[in-house]
């Protein structure tokens, strides 16, 4: 019964809570034209409950470890009418650490990730200028199938 209970309360801190999107709309011109791309930026947030609580008179090493994660979905329209998604993996977006208990922290880890936005919208600006040789690289490749078919 001990055991379960330690289980579900591992489990519980480290589960994933969703934390926000964030959007990025460009441009990106092609030879076959120009080519609107969105990329959303879905944020969860992992706790990992680290250390021990200790009794009276000595230090506690108790501390909540987060990381927020960005799953970003790019969707590519072309003025042709060819679309083009992709799913790119989770990218670590924000790390940090608060002492205590997770369960105490989630709500100010929410905020702290609340008020990182614009780290956020960075992160995802990033992953979507080192995605634009995939997505041209993408393009070519309907392209030159539309001019061999």
């Amino acid at each position: 019964m001990a055991y379960m209970l330690m289980a579900g309360l591992a489990l519980g801190a480290a589960g994933a809570t969703l934390g926000r999107t964030v959007d990025h709309d460009t441009q990106l011109d092609h030879h076959s034209g120009r080519v609107s791309v969105t990329y959303r930026g879905d944020v969860a947030i992992r706790h990992k409950q680290v250390g021990t609580a200790t009794g009276g008179g000595r230090s506690s090493t108790l501390r909540c470890d987060c990381t927020a994660k960005m799953t970003v979905d790019r969707h590519a329209i072309g003025t042709s009418g060819t679309s083009v998604t992709r799913h790119i993996a989770n990218t670590p977006a924000i790390a940090g650490t608060r002492p205590g208990w997770c369960s105490t922290n989630r709500s100010a880890i929410m905020e702290d990730v609340a008020s990182r936005a614009g780290d956020m919208q960075r992160h995802l600006v990033t992953v979507a200028e080192e995605d634009h040789a995939a997505l041209r690289s993408e393009l070519d490749q309907l392209h030159s199938a539309e001019r061999i078919g």
